[in-house]
């Protein structure tokens, strides 16, 4: 075989794995990831993220503050990084820092509940949150906190 052929047949080879790759076609070769399997004593494995349990708790307080305040967490998102803050836009739906508190907790406590009882997070660290909150610690009041 010529060398001119031999690279023509690897650049056609090449180009037409290439073009079964993204066409999904040979997506079943390659293994996807499975989720963490339980071990014998139930529990799940330990994520090789440290923080999941932050990010849970968090996303569950951005989703009930917005629940809240009548409004997607999307937005309450869009919101909070355009510098808006969570007292600013309570107050704009005629809400205290008391009745929202109040709501707040309401709203929270079902979800930090769902994640104890899926083990994301442990009921001292819901409580803890709860606890928080409720002495006047509301997340997002005042707005993001960056760190400088």
């Amino acid at each position: 075989m010529s060398p001119f052929a031999a690279v023509a047949v690897k650049a056609i080879g090449a180009a037409g794995v290439a073009a079964l790759l993204s066409a999904g076609v040979v997506s079943a070769a390659t293994p996807t990831p499975s989720p963490s399997k339980p071990t014998a004593a139930g529990t799940q494995q330990p994520s090789a993220d440290r923080h999941t349990d932050r990010r849970a708790v968090r996303r569950a307080v951005i989703e009930a503050e917005a629940d809240v305040l009548g409004i997607k967490p999307e937005e309450l998102v869009k919101d909070l990084k355009a510098g808006q803050k969570v007292s600013d836009l309570a107050k704009a739906k005629g809400l205290t820092k008391e009745q929202f508190t109040a709501r707040l907790i309401a709203n929270l406590k079902p979800r930090l509940d769902a994640l104890v009882d899926h083990k994301v997070i442990t009921r001292a660290q819901a409580d803890k949150v709860l606890d928080w909150i409720q002495t006047g610690h509301i997340p997002f009041w005042d707005g993001l906190r960056h760190r400088e």
